[in-house]
């Protein structure tokens, strides 16, 4: 698995914090399959004032997440489009059902709280 994260802050925390989702959907070990996770200043044409989206196939997918959020709701929201990204893996329907009920879930279990610097 290839995992690309372009955003500006806390990279290396943000990198942890998808691994240990990827661990807890049990899609770590997964080796052919890329993401793509990016911060831009502006979401993509179409997708307008969206906090985060996920585009793939079952070989790849791509993350959007909106910066108009503070750093931990846009946490959430990659928690939330990483869900996307297993469903997209498996060949299922994305389904908001889902996403929206492991969010939390996972931010809370996930995020790794001690790499905070005070």
């Amino acid at each position: 698995m290839f995992i690309e994260i372009k955003t500006d802050k806390h990279p290396d925390l943000v990198f942890d914090y998808v691994i240990n989702i990827l661990k807890e959907l049990n899609i770590d070990r997964r080796k052919a399959y890329d993401i793509a996770i990016k911060f831009p200043k502006k979401m993509p044409k179409g997708y307008g004032d969206s906090f985060g989206v996920c585009e793939g196939d079952k070989e790849d997918s791509i993350i959007y997440i909106s910066n108009k959020q503070s750093f931990f709701e846009q946490m959430i929201t990659l928690a939330h489009e990483l869900v996307h990204a297993k469903q997209f893996m498996y060949g299922e329907y994305p389904s908001e059902r889902e996403a929206i009920a492991s969010e939390y879930h996972l931010f809370g279990k996930c995020f790794p709280f001690s790499e905070l610097k005070d």
